[in-house]
């Protein structure tokens, strides 16, 4: 073995300290250099590939790993775009599955689960787990669905950065969409997430503070990547699950919007999509609001139109 590839293979194991990392304790990690690049080892998580951090500009941009439920989850869609599981037919029995993916049988049901909300599955009660006929679209307007899903359903590797997180003054607008005080402090978040690393999504989160009261310090609540995946994020970890959007959509173009500098490369008359959410909870109180700024494959949406 050369000199560069034992350094490329060199091991640096570390405690992390910090109570959260994207929404997951971790009681040991280590760092290997491999190919000029950082992977980071979570050791007390085995069976789940290594997360790729890049620093980049003193911001940290994370690619996060899914969890084993969303990881088989991907595999399965991949299955049935790629024809392995043409529409209509019966997929492979669950022991089947479990076996050749080494997860439980809750891992598999949780994967399925979000297939069937795509409406790729469905099952037949004592017949078996079937393809539907007609496939779910890739990119659904009406479905909420994080954006590490959407672009992988699209054939993209999905990444993420954290540009700024901090604690600010509501301003008058967005206060009142959240129904809090014109200059109550919200969490605001700027993200971006990129498409095999081109930066294609730009995001303005507002959070109020209420919904991470008795859970997250205000240091905690602007950690890079803790509010990821974000619907994820707000039901598990705030208990404060997002029922539905109103939204409002508006084409623009790069020259028009407001974006930072990882979009410097688009054309200034490149089609942009901006969208503005507000999620609520089931009692219709407003949870957070977003603007968010899509480009290229990630402006693209589908609807099914159904004729009443």
């Amino acid at each position: 073995m050369n000199d560069n590839l034992h350094l490329r293979r060199k091991i640096i194991s570390f405690i992390l300290t910090a109570n959260s990392f994207s929404g997951i304790v971790w009681s040991s990690v280590g760092y290997q250099l491999m190919n000029d690049e950082l992977i980071v080892d979570a050791r007390s998580r085995p069976r789940v590939l290594p997360k790729r951090i890049h620093h980049l500009m003193d911001e940290l941009k994370i690619i996060r790993q899914p969890s084993l439920a969303d990881q088989v989850l991907l595999i399965l869609i991949d299955r049935i775009k790629d024809g392995v599981y043409p529409p209509g037919t019966q997929l492979p029995p669950e022991s089947e599955l479990i076996e050749e993916f080494s997860v439980s049988r809750a891992t598999l049901r949780s994967a399925y689960a979000k297939l069937e909300e795509r409406n790729l599955i469905q099952p037949r009660q004592g017949v078996g787990t079937f393809v539907r006929k007609e496939i779910g679209i890739a990119n659904p307007l009406y479905q909420m669905i994080d954006f590490d899903d959407r672009i992988s359903m699209q054939g993209f590797q999905p990444g993420f950065l954290q540009r700024d997180a901090r604690i600010v003054g509501t301003t008058a607008e967005i206060a009142n969409q959240l129904e809090i005080e014109p200059g109550s402090p919200s969490l605001r978040i700027e993200k971006i997430w990129t498409a095999d690393e081109k930066p294609i999504i730009f995001i303005v989160n507002h959070i109020p503070l209420w919904v991470f009261e008795n859970r997250f310090s205000s240091q905690e609540i602007t950690q890079p990547g803790l509010t990821e995946p974000f619907f994820e994020f707000l039901e598990n970890e705030c208990r404060t699950p997002v029922d539905h959007l109103t939204s409002s959509l508006t084409p623009c173009n790069v020259e028009a919007c407001d974006l930072p500098d990882e979009f410097s490369a688009y054309s200034p008359t490149t089609s942009v999509l901006v969208i503005e959410d507000i999620g609520f909870t089931g009692e219709g109180k407003p949870v957070f609001h977003s603007l968010e700024h899509l480009l290229g494959p990630a402006s693209k949406f589908e609807l099914i139109r159904k004729i009443l």
